[in-house]
């Protein structure tokens, strides 16, 4: 994790979210966040996760994937792993409002970017797998369109970098 929030940042918060992903060393940044983080002016806390919805070109038409059946059955699945997640974000303390919430978008950027404006969310918190250079340069992020059309603060985590020994 680089740095923290100002103190008179986390002070005027008060509905943050979480970009949630399913990559385990993108969750372990959070994790850490979490453990680090000041919760006690945080009055709700909204996990978000997006499936990426694809269109798929077939002999005779297109196919969507997944399908509107089977997105509505990896919703349990998925609500359970946001939970399970969650309780490895948040303190065991947190007495604040939490939600969950998966939908399925063509841009999971824009689908996060919509619920934020839905939830008049004041903060999102996400991680990134940290790309520099040459292998960052033509891959547009996750987080560098939160950056950059969000409408709220953006805190990235980033994944510990071990030192060349």
């Amino acid at each position: 994790m680089q740095g923290s929030l100002p103190t008179e940042v986390i002070m005027s918060l008060h509905k943050i979210a979480v970009a949630l992903p399913l990559e385990e060393k993108l969750l372990k940044p959070l994790y850490q966040w979490g453990e680090r983080f000041d919760w006690s002016e945080i009055h709700q806390v909204d996990f978000i996760h997006v499936v990426k919805k694809n269109l798929t070109p077939i002999e005779f038409g297109m196919i969507e994937m997944p399908d509107e059946k089977t997105f509505r059955e990896m919703i349990p699945t998925l609500e359970q792993h946001l939970k399970l997640e969650a309780e490895k974000i948040l303190p065991k303390a947190f007495k604040g409002k939490i939600n969950y919430h998966v939908s399925k978008e063509f841009s999971p950027e824009e689908g996060v970017i919509k619920s934020l404006k839905d939830f008049k969310t004041e903060l999102i918190v996400l991680s990134t797998r940290g790309k520099h250079g040459f292998q960052g340069l033509f891959h547009s992020s996750f987080a560098d369109k939160m950056l950059k059309y969000a409408p709220c603060d953006v805190y990235v985590v980033r994944p510990e970098t071990v030192a060349a020994n």
